[in-house]
């Protein structure tokens, strides 16, 4: 059953939009799991209205795994995950982003100043 309190917001959507436009879909997802040594329940959430990702956690995850148990996890999230994403995005050069056609990929790269705008 879905417990809204399992929800942990993320950092700003361009790095997860940059991410799986590069790496591929399920790519950002994958690195908080590495990060985070989250179970396979985890799963990243996209809140259209808001223009926000958030990871749903499952009670196992949220209530023994000490990175993303303790209660400020909330508010730390959003910084830890951005640090996962920049982390990837530094290894990048732009053959790495060459591929990168469709809009959302572009805005997010052009946010991140890898591309310049038109």
């Amino acid at each position: 059953m879905f417990d809204p309190r399992n929800d942990l917001p993320l950092c700003a959507s361009h790095y997860i939009q940059a991410v799986e436009a590069v790496r591929g879909q399920g790519a950002a997802l994958k690195l908080l799991r590495e990060l985070l040594c989250l179970n396979a329940h985890a799963e990243m959430v996209y809140a259209p209205d808001i223009n926000a990702y958030f990871l749903r956690l499952d009670d196992l995850d949220r209530g023994s795994n000490k990175r993303v148990r303790m209660l400020d996890a909330v508010a730390t999230m959003p910084f830890e995950s951005v640090e996962v994403f920049r982390a990837e995005i530094a290894t990048w050069t732009p053959q790495d982003y060459a591929h990168v056609h469709d809009s959302m990929g572009l805005n997010a790269l052009i946010e991140l100043g890898l591309l310049l705008s038109n």
